[in-house]
């Protein structure tokens, strides 16, 4: 009876160790999104996350209970940590559109930014909520539990300690207890914000820790890489031209005529098969199949290699894992000799963390999709968009330009009424579906090919001298277990060439003032070496970085996996230099950059997305309509009459119409601002206007 006593006497302090991290976990994910309602939204629709979360805090909790032996302090620790986390988490979300990664604090990524981040972000429910919070738990703690003693022996800080561990390790590595099994949780790689919103903070914190994983190569540190850089010899630049460096990247791009079981009606990519007899052209192995494009820009962009994270690269995306500073790139590299950087992407800013990427590479200027018009073929933007955009900031800037494009025409799936016709007839002992998916497939390269012969076409005539390189950056998924390859007899069963068979790409560097003699013909190469071979081409200098990579191109021009190591006759002394390097650029002291002289200089403080904030120039009242006139305007305009959004129509020039009898009434007597205001696909504002008073009527 008297243990039952004193049982029952303790019951409610542990019934409290159960609910205090339950009204925690609440109160941080609460605080990341930022409002009531849009914690409700995640609370109702994803209760097995919210489970997730609160086994997260719960841990935490336990964990410290059984090293303090104490659960108020160990709470109190829990809020002090965990409480600021969320709520510059819920900063940071609402000021770029992504979360506090777990990488951001692990590289201090934007740690001054943060005052301005929260500054924008606190208000009165946030502060109020918070205050509620943290005077409830206070009362509870040191009122209604003043009197009893929150003690716990070693046999239950023991149990509570295994329990910790259990679900920490289960958190953590998905065993001894699966939970994305068990509750079916998953990550979306190329947009981490969708996995935090469906996940939750914690518990996708949790799940992001596992790419903080990045081994150390043995022997790294300063004097290693000094002696590295000492071995280097400087590389002039071959000439005093500084051509135009254009950059345009195929989307799920390849020679789809090698599929020798098939016939198309005509060659769908004839400009490059007639450009790659005369131009330096080859294949390129790339790291990636049927998707993850940006692993591909982030090789060919920074020289840095996929083949160095670890044993499942194909789970590792760096542009949203590390690209968290700056990272010499092409972009920065041309920059410093007085190039204009510009990035171009027929695609939403957000996507791969782009706007971040392209800043922390050295881009002055990024056009992503929210700045292109209405020029669409099938689903995406048109490729000839993309040149004409390339053509357009060539043309816009005095000096040289440094342009890296993506196109997005020909990108999956591949249905039958994906472009208003086909226009090429696949034949073969082949099915229907396949058949289908082929013809479609040929009209999108199609597109691609013309494009390119349309750059090509155009610097031509031009007088300025300019170089372009053209790859594809990954094969196409042609559904299932490589379904079509298969059908068409490309790929055979337990075909040994099935890597190098999906995975080699063309690319092609074509130039208006190298003699014929120069160029290189059949060339293999890994996407990391694209970049210093085309500035070797260009005849503009490289970094120290650089020059390494196109000397160790010359000895193993291509890096595959490393089960194919010894296959290619590749060593891993061979490579030991380039992994160190590597490291160096993106996790360790960034020694090589210090000793060049450019480590805080590559991110461009003019870094622009899109065409800067839209100006209002002119407002105009007529037939029951509301003009608004001013630049840079695009479709993704909004306007907004005293902070209310309006619903408008774009001329494609420079005016938007709101229709004042399909929208709200407006108050009559009040004068109304009247401004615009630029949001992706995602509501997440990235552009606003000046502030226009509206004419009487």
């Amino acid at each position: 009876m008297t243990t039952l006593l004193k049982a029952l006497k303790h019951l409610p302090t542990r019934v409290m160790i159960v609910i205090l991290p339950f009204v925690l976990m609440c109160m941080v994910e609460y605080l990341d999104r930022g409002s009531y309602k849009e914690f409700h939204h995640w609370f109702a629709d994803h209760p097995l996350a919210m489970l997730l979360a609160y086994f997260v805090v719960g841990t935490l909790y336990l964990f410290l209970i059984a090293v303090t032996g104490r659960s108020r302090i160990s709470f109190w620790i829990l809020c002090v940590i965990l409480l600021p986390l969320g709520a510059i988490s819920g900063s940071k979300l609402k000021a770029i559109g992504s979360p506090y990664y777990p990488w951001d604090l692990y590289f201090n990524n934007q740690l001054m930014e943060y005052k301005k981040f929260l500054r924008g972000y606190l208000n009165s429910s946030i502060i109020v909520y918070t205050a509620l919070f943290l005077i409830i738990v206070a009362c509870l703690f040191h009122l209604i539990l003043r009197k009893r003693k929150l003690r716990f022996n070693w046999i239950e800080r023991s149990v509570y300690g295994v329990i910790a561990i259990v679900m920490a390790t289960s958190l953590y590595l998905d065993k001894p207890i699966s939970f994305t099994n068990l509750y079916g949780m998953y990550t979306v790689p190329w947009d981490q914000t969708i996995t935090y919103d469906d996940n939750g903070y914690l518990y996708s914190s949790v799940q992001m820790l596992n790419y903080l994983n990045v081994a150390k190569p043995d022997g790294y540190s300063k004097k290693a890489i000094t002696t590295l850089l000492n071995q280097i010899p400087d590389k002039p630049a071959a000439s005093n031209k500084k051509p135009n460096i254009i950059v345009m990247l195929g989307e799920s791009f390849f020679d789809a005529t090698e599929m020798k079981n098939v016939t198309f009606s005509r060659d769908p990519i004839p400009h490059l098969h007639e450009l790659q007899k005369k131009f330096t052209s080859g294949k390129m192995l790339s790291p990636q199949f049927g998707g993850s494009t940006a692993n591909v820009e982030f090789e060919v962009l920074s020289g840095n290699s996929m083949r160095f994270f670890g044993k499942s690269p194909d789970k590792i995306i760096p542009y949203i894992e590390y690209m968290n500073h700056g990272v010499d790139s092409l972009a920065s590299i041309t920059t410093r000799q007085g190039y204009t950087a510009t990035a171009i992407n027929p695609f939403f800013s957000y996507f791969f963390d782009s706007r971040k990427v392209y800043k922390h590479f050295g881009f002055s200027h990024f056009i992503s999709s929210e700045y292109f018009p209405n020029d669409f073929s099938g689903p995406n933007y048109a490729d000839h968009a993309v040149v004409n955009k390339i053509i357009e900031e060539t043309e816009k800037s005095p000096g040289p330009d440094f342009v890296f494009a993506n196109t997005m025409e020909n990108h999956h799936p591949y249905g039958p009424n994906k472009f208003s016709k086909n226009t090429i007839e696949v034949t073969g002992d082949i099915s229907a579906e396949s058949k289908s998916i082929l013809e479609t497939y040929a009209q999108g390269i199609t597109a691609t090919d013309q494009a390119l012969q349309s750059l090509v076409d155009y610097y031509t005539k031009k007088a300025e001298p300019t170089i372009i390189l053209f790859f594809g950056d990954h094969f196409p998924f042609f559904e299932d277990d490589y379904k079509v390859y298969r059908d068409a007899k490309y790929v055979l069963p337990n075909d040994p060439d099935l890597y190098v068979k999906t995975h080699s790409t063309p690319f092609l560097i074509w130039n208006n003032f190298l003699p014929a003699d120069q160029e290189q013909l059949n060339l293999t190469s890994s996407p990391s070496f694209l970049g210093p071979l085309l500035l070797h081409e260009a005849g503009v200098k490289g970094s120290y970085y650089t020059d390494y990579l196109y000397e160790l191109s010359k000895k193993i021009p291509v890096i595959p996996p490393q089960d194919m190591w010894s296959k290619y006759n590749i060593k891993e002394s061979d490579l030991t230099g380039y992994e160190k390097m590597q490291y160096d650029n993106l996790f360790g002291g960034r020694y090589g950059y210090e000793a060049k002289g450019y480590k805080d200089t590559i991110v461009q403080p003019s870094y622009l997305l899109g065409y800067g904030d839209p100006v209002i120039s002119k407002v105009a009242l007529a037939d029951n309509k509301i003009l608004v006139t001013g630049t840079p305007f695009f479709s993704s305009c909004n306007v907004y009459i005293d902070g209310n959004e309006f619903k408008s129509n774009f001329d494609g020039k420079d005016t938007l119409y709101v229709d004042l009898a399909a929208n709200p009434k407006l108050e009559p007597g009040k004068t109304h601002q009247i401004e615009v205001r630029v949001y992706d696909d995602k509501k997440m504002k990235i552009g606003q206007s000046n502030l226009y008073p509206m004419p009487s009527s």
